[in-house]
């Protein structure tokens, strides 16, 4: 037999076999790729995902409680979503107020977190500054919450709140520091509060009504941060 007649047959079939190879290598690379590409875009949409969430982080909730009442002397953030040049550390003044840029001075003593935030959205529309704002505060350091007890009670002295509260019940005040004492007017607590002002108010409580639970009594009568109990003794 003709050796090239054997030969030919076998070339063709080694070089049709190679092509073959090739072809899987190249569309199982292509695959690879496309996928690989998938995921690529994927990871993508992800990270740009991330980067939102940040955003979103920046402008989420408070850690501080809304519902918490806001006072001179508390270190607050002020944060206007995606707006950093309106976001800034302030603290509470004497007077209750703080001074953000192109809104001036906003007071926020007294306020709710809650409130003060929406009180400065609602400024920063009417300011014509931003369409929908979005703020947010958080107490970064609170005041302190220290109440002068000077005589009505027998634990007299310096009461100290918890630092998230920014009132308590003069009730709940006077049972923790060991109630009434035996000479006590408990029907004529005098508490002195300083105001936003400066103004010095003196209030006159009739603690025993509300004990009693009398109809004519104050359902409730909170004391805030550097308020006095003043001398209510015989």
């Amino acid at each position: 037999m003709n050796a090239s007649k054997v030969w030919r047959p076998i070339a063709i079939a080694t070089i049709a076999l190679t092509l073959l190879t090739a072809c899987a290598s190249g569309a199982s690379s292509t695959d690879s790729s496309s996928y690989n590409g998938g995921n690529s875009s994927n990871n993508s949409g992800s990270g740009s995902s991330n980067g939102q969430n940040g955003n979103n982080a920046s402008g989420g909730d408070s850690a501080t409680d809304p519902a918490y009442q806001l006072v001179r002397g508390d270190a607050i953030y002020v944060n206007v979503y995606n707006e950093s040049d309106l976001s800034m550390d302030q603290r509470i003044d004497s007077r209750g107020i703080i001074r953000l840029p192109y809104l001036g001075e906003v007071s926020v003593s007294g306020q709710t977190v809650r409130e003060a935030e929406k009180n400065l959205e609602k400024l920063l529309v009417e300011k014509k500054l931003l369409r929908k704002p979005m703020v947010n505060i958080s107490v970064r350091e609170y005041a302190s919450h220290e109440v002068s007890v000077i005589g009505a009670v027998n634990g007299a002295g310096i009461f100290h709140m918890p630092k998230e509260k920014a009132n308590i019940e003069i009730l709940d005040l006077v049972t923790s520091m060991g109630g009434f004492r035996v000479t006590a007017k408990s029907d004529e607590v005098k508490v002195t509060r300083t105001l936003d002002s400066g103004e010095e108010k003196t209030y006159t409580v009739d603690v025993e009504a509300m004990i009693k639970g009398k109809s004519s009594a104050l359902r409730t009568f909170l004391i805030y941060p550097g308020d006095q109990i003043g001398r209510a003794h015989v």
